[in-house]
């Protein structure tokens, strides 16, 4: 289950920011998770409440946006979101000249500490 090594490097990055701005306790973290990341919300979040004992997160709600994959249609020009599992074709002109540009990243957007 390798969301045990994203959570842990997550909490080397936030205790690292806390440390950074004197904080004494983490309060809220959310992370932006893309449908296509590779990592499983639920047991992103299980990992979490474990690494959150004992640490400077311990009181800290988990917040997770789930960011569908989006899609670039260099024959349309446009931005389009996926339709179901389909990211090698256009979901509008149905050509093979797309690329995901949103949806395979996870990123830490929001941190409140005290």
């Amino acid at each position: 289950m390798h969301e045990f090594s994203i959570v842990a490097s997550l909490f080397e990055k936030i205790e690292d920011l806390a440390r950074e701005h004197k904080a004494t306790k983490i309060l809220e973290i959310e992370v932006e998770i893309g449908e296509r990341s590779g990592v499983n919300q639920e047991l992103f979040s299980r990992a979490f409440e474990e690494f959150k004992i004992g640490s400077i997160a311990k009181e800290a709600h988990l917040k997770i946006k789930e960011i569908k994959v989006t899609l670039f249609c260099q024959d349309c020009k446009e931005e389009l979101e996926a339709k179901e599992v389909d990211y090698t074709h256009c979901p509008k002109c149905h050509q093979e000249r797309v690329q995901i540009i949103k949806g395979n990243e996870m990123l830490l957007t929001h941190l409140e500490m005290e």
